[in-house]
């Protein structure tokens, strides 16, 4: 199992906290969940003692000598959102030791399993200097300095016979892609297998699309399987797998059928690896023994971060935006149907297309009627989870093709789709979002040298106290390039670690707290036993 050390810059990119402040929940050890009430000095007589104060349940309260990651920890949440304990009820301790004992058995069965995986030997990839620099140079880019150094270390990882299991972070439009294609040519070019998965049939026939650009120049096949695989192609992509001469296959849940069988499969790519299904990632990265697996997300999931922290998975982050990448002005609005038809008329007149993204599939209908009866004079597509996966698929690679100018659609286009042209969005009944779905959906524009727009429309009061205006207008303000890794972790504080070996995303850490979590979690790993 590796240990590796997250460097001081991706671990504040990935946990960074902000100073405690008067109001902030803590758990304190012996104590349980409290208000801080900041800290102040005191005179002994013979010395000055510095004492924090904590707020309990019922007009409780201490003050004593704490030191912060030590004796008390931050939650992460408001203390007005939660149930603060009672001083001296003895709940807090028996539920504490429960929670200590449920958390080392998940990290004692995680440790088992990563030690399991890595146990067997895996191949080295190593392709000719020259086959691999000719590939490279197929990147019409000039690579970042994050990107350069992610590449390095991801080849030297597949370089050994032990098997790589990296978590690559990075923002939306921040070069992601482009790692993997390095990596997947270097299983390929010294004659090994590689998939790459991807949790949808849009976002699989994207990479399907740059993965073959890049490898038909060097006679390298690329196949697909997916529910948009007709038949006959399925077949011989089966039968191409099994004797090696497909060396990249592109696909999604398909990929896991009883009937695929690999030649000589090397490494698993896991893209959006939030959106996969913990079974589905464990029958990806066991489908032989000592797989490389290279996982990749924009946000990841709190328990990837967890495992992340303590060394259960080595972790990159790319956190340098490309330089054409710019800001998507954000901004909130009413809902109001002449203001989104006139967002739309803006984006075609410059020649570009835009998304109409809605919450419910009764929403998306609703609008739909509403374009029909006033005879708009754009084109656009509709696509939701309630329509035959084939239609819903069509409907959207239409718009990705640039047939129409407006895609009308539910959430289900948060994850991956890649379309320079399209560069306005409107999200109508924004409230009904969660932060790192608007930020999925923020990273669907603003990707070329034009201006991009994002317009929340919302039909409650955005200078009201409500936590969803709140939320939208901390939203607003995080625009900035390479906000998802802000975001991620405010996602984090809202829902916890969740269980390390199980599917909970609030599991133990929305019991214990981010801070106590934490804790716990790294000096069990680091512990004698381990």
């Amino acid at each position: 199992m590796t240990q590796q050390h997250l460097d001081d810059r991706d671990h504040d990119l990935l946990f960074g906290e902000d100073a405690l402040e008067p109001g902030d929940a803590v758990v304190h050890l012996e104590h349980g969940l409290a208000r801080y009430d900041g800290q102040m000095s005191c005179d002994l007589g013979d010395a000055d003692q510095i004492l924090t104060t904590f707020e309990y349940r019922d007009g409780g309260k201490l003050m004593l000598p704490a030191v912060e990651g030590q004796d008390f920890w931050r939650f992460g949440a408001p203390a007005d959102d939660l149930t603060l304990d009672r001083l001296k009820s003895g709940d807090w301790l028996k539920r504490r030791d429960e929670m200590i004992a449920e958390l080392r058995e998940s990290a004692d069965h995680m440790i088992e399993m990563s030690r399991a995986r890595r146990a067997h030997a895996a191949r080295p990839l190593l392709p000719g200097p020259d086959d691999q620099a000719t590939f490279a140079s197929g990147f019409a880019h000039e690579p970042t300095q994050d990107q350069d150094r992610v590449i390095t270390t991801v080849l030297q990882d597949l370089a050994l016979d032990t098997p790589m299991d990296r978590l690559l972070v990075g923002d939306v439009g921040f070069g992601k892609t482009e790692i993997a294609l390095r990596a997947a040519a270097a299983a390929a070019l010294s004659g090994h297998q590689v998939i790459v998965a991807a949790p949808t049939t849009v976002l699989a026939r994207q990479h399907l699309n740059s993965f073959r650009g890049r490898f038909d120049q060097l006679g390298i096949k690329v196949a697909e399987l997916s529910r948009l695989t007709p038949a006959d192609d399925y077949n011989k992509t089966l039968a191409g797998l099994i004797n090696g001469q497909i060396k990249v296959v592109v696909g999604t849940q398909s990929l896991l059928d009883d009937d695929i069988a690999f030649e000589n499969l090397a490494l698993v790519i896991i893209d959006e690896e939030q959106k996969f299904g913990e079974d589905q990632k464990d029958q990806l990265r066991h489908l032989v023994p000592g797989l490389h697996v290279l996982s990749m997300t924009a946000t990841p999931i709190p328990r990837s971060l967890a495992a992340a922290e303590v060394g259960l998975v080595d972790v990159s982050v790319v956190a340098t935006a490309p330089k054409s990448r710019k800001p998507v002005e954000t901004r909130l609005g009413e809902l109001d149907h002449d203001a989104l038809l006139q967002a739309i008329a803006t984006e075609v007149a410059r020649d570009g297309q835009c998304y109409v993204v809605c919450p419910r599939v009764s929403d998306v209908e609703e609008l739909e009627a509403i374009l029909r009866k006033r005879g708009v004079s754009f084109s656009f597509a509709v696509a939701h989870g309630q329509m035959a996966d084939d239609e819903m698929s069509q409907a959207m690679l239409t718009f990705m093709d640039g047939k129409v100018d407006v895609l009308l659609s539910t959430s289900i286009i948060e994850s991956g789709l890649d379309n320079g042209r399209a560069n306005t969005m409107v999200v109508w009944h924004a409230d009904r979002f969660g932060l790192s779905q608007l930020h999925q959906l923020r990273g669907r524009i603003g990707r070329s040298k034009l201006p991009a727009h994002m317009l929340l429309m919302t039909g409650i009061d955005p200078d009201s106290n409500a936590e969803a205006a709140t939320r939208l207008n901390a939203f607003c303000d995080m625009s900035e390039i390479g906000a998802g890794f802000r975001i991620a972790r405010k996602d984090r504080d809202i829902r916890g670690f969740g269980k390390l070996d199980g599917t909970d995303q609030s599991g133990q850490m929305s019991r214990l707290g981010i801070g106590l979590y934490r804790h716990i979690l790294k000096h069990h790993i680091k512990g004698p036993a381990h």
